[in-house]
Order: C-alpha cells, then structure tokens, then sequence
C-alpha cells in the first residue's frame, strides 16, 4: 500500500516533469529562494508539520554524516505526501492547522543534497542526482519534488538509528545525508525553545549534538482563557502565562521575583512560529497574521490588521482588568509586561510595523473604557491625590502602579485623563489635605497663574489649601483670623520652585493688599538653605555642609577655619567661586578640562566632596543651560553636586548655590545638541564685595 502511494505521485510527477522539463528548472530556481528566505528556520518548520499531524513528541539526531528528525504523530496519507512533493500545494486549511502554504518543507534543501522519508511503511528519498537521471532535458532539478525508491544499501549507514527511533514510538522520520555543514550549525545555534509555546500537540523536543538537550513542555489550565505554561530543560523550568481569547493569545514570562519583563528581541510576534516582528510590549503575542515567505516578517494587509484588533482588545481587557481588581491591594505583577517598551506618543514618528499597529489598537480597545479611570498627576503626592479624589468622588488607578516603567505614560496614551485642579475642586473644599499637600496645590496654582494658563477667576477662594496655624484654611478664613500663614508652609511652596514674588502676585489677585500683608508678611519667613530673606545672617541662608563662611561675608559670619575673602574684579565666574569654596575652608580642584560633568571638586575638612558646576549670568532669571553630560552626574550625585549662578557688577559678586539641581530647578529640554535648558529659578545670592 505504502509503495503503491510513493509509485502513484512518483509516475504523476515524472510525467509533468518530462512533458516540461523547463518548467521543473523553474522549480528548482523557487525551491533556492525559499531556502535562502527561510535560513535558519526549517527545524522550526519540522517542528511545526510535526504539531499539524498531531504529534507530542519531536526528535532532532546528529549521527555522524547524518541528520535524523522524527515525530510521534499520523503517518504521511497519499494527501500528505503529494502536497510534500509539490510547491504551494499544501492540503492544509488555515486556522485549522498552522501551515497553509505548502512551501515550509522547501526550506530542508538548505540543509543537506539528500533527504531519505520514512513514515509509517512509506520509504523515499529525493535525490537531485536521481531526478536528473530521470529528466536530463531539464537544466537543473529540485531537490524535493520527485520521489525516488530507497535502495536498501543506501540506508544501512543509518538503519541502526532509525530502528532505534522507530521502535521508540516515532513514527515519521526525515533523514538528511550529505549535509551542509554551515547551515546545520546555524540551525542548532539558532533554534528557539518558545516555539513551543504556541503549539497544540508537541509537549516534548528533544536535541541531540555534540550536546543532549531535553525541553518538555508542562501545561495547567488554570482557567477556561488562562494557561500556566512551564518550559522545562536542564537549566531549569521557565514558567509563563498563557491567556487566549478568539483564537489570540498572550505569553507572559515569569521568573522567581514575578514577571519577566521581555527585551525587546524576545519580545516578538508568533505565527504560532516565531517571526522577527517585536510586539512593542513585554510580552510575546500569538496570531494567524500574514507574513513573508520567510515567515520572520509581519505582512501588513486586513487579515493582519483584524487579528492586531483581536490582540489589543485581549491586551486591554486584562490590563483593565487588573487595574480594576486591585483597589489600594499590591499590585499585579503582570500589569508590568503589558505597558509599551517606549513612550507610546513617540510610535508615530517611526517606520510602520506591527508594534506600532498594534499600540494604535490598544488605544482605540481601551480609550472608552478608561475615560472615568483618573491617574495621578505629577504635581501632587500619591497620599494627598488619593485622599483628594476619594472626596471628589473620582476612581482612580492605584498610585502602586505608578513604580512600573511607564505605566502613567501608557495609560494616558490610552485614554486615562489625569485628575487636574477642576476634577479634585470637591476635595480642596474638603480641609482633607496635608500641609504637603496643600504646598503641592499651591505651587501649582503659583505656575500656572504666573504662566497666564489660568487666570484669577478660575482658583475656587473657598479652597482650603492655605495652611494657616496648623490648619488648612481658605485665603479668606485666614486673612479674617488674621495670622500669616505658616512658615514652613510657605517654604514648601519655595522649595518647589516658586518665587515668593510669584506667590505674593496670586495673592494679590484674590485679595486687597492689606490682607495679602497679613498672610504674607513683607519681611517674608524664615527660608531654607538657598532662599534669599532680607537682614539676618546671609551664611545660615547659604550654607553648605561642612563649610564654614568667609570672615568678610559679615557681622556674624566666619568659622574657625574660615580664612578672608578677597574677590577680584572681572575675574572667571570660575576663578571667583574658587576663591569663595577656598575662603570657606574647602579644598579645591579644577576639573573643567576633564568633561566630566562639573567645573570645581571642593573636599571639606571632613573629607566630603562636592562637584561644583560653575554657570555666568548677566541679570538674574536668565536662562542658563547645561549640558546632557551635566545634567546626568547632577542627577547621579544629588546633594553632593553644588551648582553656583554667578552675577558679576560693577562693585560687587552675587554668588547663589543650589545644592541638588537635578531635583531642585525646572529644567526643559531643549535641541541644542542636547543641552538642558533652566528659565524657571529664584536668584537669591550673597552679595561680595570686589576690589581690582
């Protein structure tokens, strides 16, 4: 029966073969370029017509000259066998099985100049040497379109192994002789275990080289969408969730701490084969997508574009999902794998490819379902934002969220509007916010009032923000007690950057003078490191630990190891601040020529060390800029990188220091090469007198 089979489609094929030998010489051209398009691809090809005859398990052996693949599923019919030996004659019927094409076993000729079939009692081997004895009008052959009968001595040189095999249980195997080294190699190298992933049937691979390699796979079904889905190899088990929903599935790695966040060149789209197309995510997705010939690229047509709508509305419905089963719980780890890898806003200036499709669909799946979701804006801390909202009577996503990598940024692409001052009014009417809180609130009112985005009329005067005796008051019931407000209240709204002249104009713009005089009185609060009061002592305003101020900085200034300041006219903004750290007991180091971030290195008696950044101004609330280089040691050093705004008149230095820039200043990026640009800071220096 078997070799009536291989008789039947070896008489057909000869026939069409001589009737049109240039034809079999185009064969031959299309059986070269489906190898070349499927390089290193065709064990995951083996691998996948394995799974479509139902198979649980698959071998590849290296033996010596040979190379032998086998499965554990149906034996070839006369169907099975024909469509092998034609091109794009697949009997396969997509959806129903993986491969559609018919062409995927074209890809074997890269790998040897003889392949020998065994399936079932079905034997036989394609030749180019035997083809072309039968055809010699054709100019050149194919290697897989005529089979030949296998001559019992051409198998003896691998017999023993495939006894071995068959008796095992396999029950189709695929021998390769002559083979091409490189190409093997390659195959090996190349090949990927999460192939299995997607699979129906294969639950067990084995690879045996030079080294054995066992990979099996572990299935639970935890629900009727959600699998855990467990790769198990001698380096150990690695787990994944596995959600599908309308013939669409989603692949989640997990390691012991909890979700494995997928680089982005694991992180791609399957076939159910893996192709080369990353997903834009964390995760690796599963679709009958269009490809290339090669199967390693995304073809972008409407059955593409209708399987990305299934994925996103998937992607969505569990990222949605988990953020609305979390309430103030810890979080899930799999909300982590399902944010974009990049800025989502920034897709649009890139090539078209399935990531950024995709991205765009999760958008359209999810927008509706997010517009009543608030996220927290940047400006107000997580415990204020939560206890505000609830008193406003928003929903909320979990501030926990907010600790994975562009989580905020993604859900506001998808549709999550961010809570402003309009949304959270019932809550500032409420008293409920910290003193915190209320300087966050504030500081934000002072931006956007002295920015012109918002005018006097739209900030609610019955707002209690205003922290006034302990207590948050609006402006109105503080001005009517007639106590100032709270010192280190107004100092926190400092601290975030704003000028105190800017708060004394919001105030000005709800109220009469006099009582902005009361809430605010003219000599100003005590300050913080670095803010500028009048009288008192200048070097308690502007000290820096471990440094003591010069003797002539004034009445009350000077330390034991402070030594007298002698500033010279129009000298290097540099040159000055050296001679000020060095009057104040610091050792100094010019590390300008370096290009390592900063100007000065200033050593303390106490052996700290300060990085000094030097920047000239000719009038205070000039912008000034530094540089990519500057701003990430800023950022890396924190409190222990010192910038110094240097003002240089006629008679005299102004010298402010700003002890952690990087979090202290407003910095906006600007495309000058990349410098950091600043034109949001108070100027508030020490004033030095100089002499020629």
């Amino acid at each position: 029966m078997a070799q009536s089979v291989l008789q039947a489609v070896r008489t057909e094929l000869l026939a069409e073969a001589r009737r049109s030998p240039q034809l079999l010489s185009d064969l031959a051209g299309l059986e070269q370029y489906i190898a070349e398009s499927y390089n290193s691809r065709s064990f995951a090809e083996l691998l996948q017509n394995a799974d479509d005859v139902s198979a649980s398990r698959f071998l590849i052996k290296r033996s010596g000259a040979y190379l032998l693949v086998a499965n554990d599923g149906r034996a070839f019919t006369f169907s099975d066998f024909e469509s092998l030996c034609r091109s794009a004659a697949s009997n396969k019927e997509r959806g129903v099985s993986i491969g559609y094409r018919g062409i995927g076993f074209k890809s074997v000729v890269g790998l040897a100049q003889k392949v020998y079939l065994y399936s079932g009692e079905l034997a036989a081997v394609f030749s180019r040497e035997k083809t072309a004895w039968e055809v010699p009008e054709a100019k050149r052959v194919p290697l897989v379109r005529i089979p030949h009968p296998v001559d019992p001595d051409e198998s003896s040189p691998f017999r023993r192994d495939m006894d071995h095999i068959t008796s095992d249980g396999y029950r189709t195997v695929f021998v390769f002789a002559e083979l091409l080294a490189s190409s093997i190699e390659s195959e090996f190298a190349d090949f990927d275990a999460t192939a299995l992933l997607f699979l129906r049937n294969i639950r067990r691979m084995e690879l045996h080289t030079h080294v054995d390699e066992l990979t099996t796979v572990r299935r639970e079904l935890l629900n009727a969408t959600t699998q855990r889905v467990g790769l198990s190899s001698a380096a150990g088990t690695r787990w994944w969730t596995i959600i599908c929903h309308d013939d669409v599935a989603l692949a989640i790695a997990q390691d012991e701490s909890g979700v494995e966040r997928l680089s982005e060149q694991e992180a791609v789209v399957h076939a159910f084969l893996p192709t080369h197309e990353a997903t834009g995510l964390a995760i690796k997705v599963n679709g009958d997508v269009s490809t290339d010939p090669s199967r390693t690229r995304v073809v972008l047509d409407d059955r593409t574009k209708s399987v990305t709508a299934k994925l996103a509305r998937l992607v969505a419905d569990v990222l949605l999902g988990e953020i609305a089963t979390q309430g103030q719980q810890p979080i899930s780890s799999l909300t982590s794998a399902l944010v974009s890898r990049t800025d989502p806003r920034a897709l649009v200036l890139q090539r078209r490819s399935f990531k950024t499709e995709f991205v765009q669909a999760i958008q359209v799946a999810a927008k509706s379902k997010l517009q009543g979701l608030y996220s927290r804006p940047g400006w107000l801390n997580a415990a204020d934002f939560a206890s505000l909202a609830e008193a406003s009577g928003l929903t909320i996503i979990n501030p926990a969220f907010e600790s994975i990598t562009g989580f905020t940024a993604f859900v506001r692409y998808l549709g999550a509007p961010e809570a402003d001052l309009g949304s959270l009014s019932s809550g500032l009417r409420s008293g409920r916010c910290s003193p915190v809180g209320c300087s966050d609130v504030v500081a934000r009112l002072v931006m956007l009032f002295g920015t012109g985005q918002i005018s006097a009329r739209q900030i609610h005067p019955d707002w209690r923000i205003w922290m006034a005796s302990g207590h948050p008051v609006s402006v109105g019931e503080a001005a009517a007690a007639g106590h100032p407000l709270d010192g280190r209240f107004v100092e926190m709204i400092l601290e975030h950057g704003a000028g105190e002249q800017d708060l004394r104009r919001l105030l000005s713009a709800q109220m009469a003078p006099k009582a902005v005089d009361v809430l605010l009185p003219p000599q100003g609060p005590s300050r913080v490191p670095g803010s500028r009061a009048e009288g008192g002592d200048a070097w308690t305003r502007l000290s820096i630990p471990g440094l003591d101020p010069p003797a002539s900085a004034g009445s009350h200034a000077g330390g034991s190891s402070s030594r007298p300041l002698s500033l010279r006219r129009w000298r290097s903004a540099e040159q000055q601040v050296w001679s000020l750290l060095v009057a104040m007991g610091a050792q100094v180091s010019d590390v300008s020529g370096q290009n390592i971030g900063y100007d000065l290195e200033a050593r303390t008696p106490s052996n700290q060390t300060y990085a000094v950044e030097v920047k000239s101004i000719d009038y205070p609330g000039q912008p000034f800029t530094l540089t990519g280089n500057e701003e990430v040691v800023a950022r890396q050093r924190q409190g222990d990188y010192l910038l110094a705004i240097v003002c240089q008149k006629q008679d005299s230095v102004e010298v402010a220091f700003i002890r952690d820039p990087a979090s202290q200043l407003s910095l906006v990026r600007q495309c000058r090469q990349w410098v950091w640009e600043c034109a949001d800071y108070e100027f508030a220096p020490e004033r030095f007198p100089v002499s020629d």
